[in-house]
């Protein structure tokens, strides 16, 4: 494919519509920046809903059968994974930040995403200690295009670090608390 441009090399300095230049080769992929942008979009409004505790757009940014791996959990299903997380953090908050994104496209529509983050993760306490931690680690993601458009299929958290809170860990219970992942 042929690309010709009045942008000299470098993309800087005087432009002279004279003498356009030529690209010769593959012209870059705009449709797989699109998509890892689309998943970017995807992620972000993946962690404000967890974090504003919006159940039903968190819900929507799940396949129906999304794999979720806390370290302490494993969550089949987006009725059993928005179920757990609601329950959970009822009188909790969160608050996560993430970044540095690796994003890969595998297929027409699939793609993997490892996300760098850390998270502050406060349940409701049983006592006047505060229940929860800071963590820090990497979201390991699978996702796939659906008819709605990019949606999480899969989500393996590995902590390299959980600073915990004077009230201690939140652990996993019957009750559906979420606990350390």
């Amino acid at each position: 494919m042929r690309l010709i441009s009045t942008v000299p090399p470098g993309g800087c300095g005087a432009i002279d519509n004279r003498k356009p230049w030529i690209i010769l080769g593959p012209v870059p992929d705009i449709q797989r920046l699109i998509d890892i942008e689309d998943i970017k979009q995807l992620k972000a409004r993946y962690y404000r809903y967890n974090d504003t505790q919006d159940w039903a757009a968190f819900r929507d940014v799940f396949t129906d059968d999304v794999h979720y791996e806390t370290g302490t959990q494993i969550l089949d299903g987006r009725d059993q994974l928005v179920t757990t997380f609601a329950a959970g953090l009822k009188d909790g908050k969160t608050a996560h930040m993430a970044g540095l994104p690796e994003v890969t496209i595998t297929g027409p529509d699939t793609a993997t995403g490892i996300w760098a983050f850390r998270d502050y993760v406060q349940v409701a306490a049983d006592s006047e200690a505060v229940v929860g931690f800071r963590g820090y680690g990497h979201e390991h993601d699978e996702y796939i295009r659906t008819g709605d458009g990019w949606r999480i299929k899969s989500v393996v958290i590995t902590r390299i670090r959980v600073d915990p809170f004077e009230g201690g860990l939140p652990l996993p219970s019957p009750e559906n608390r979420v606990g350390v992942g």
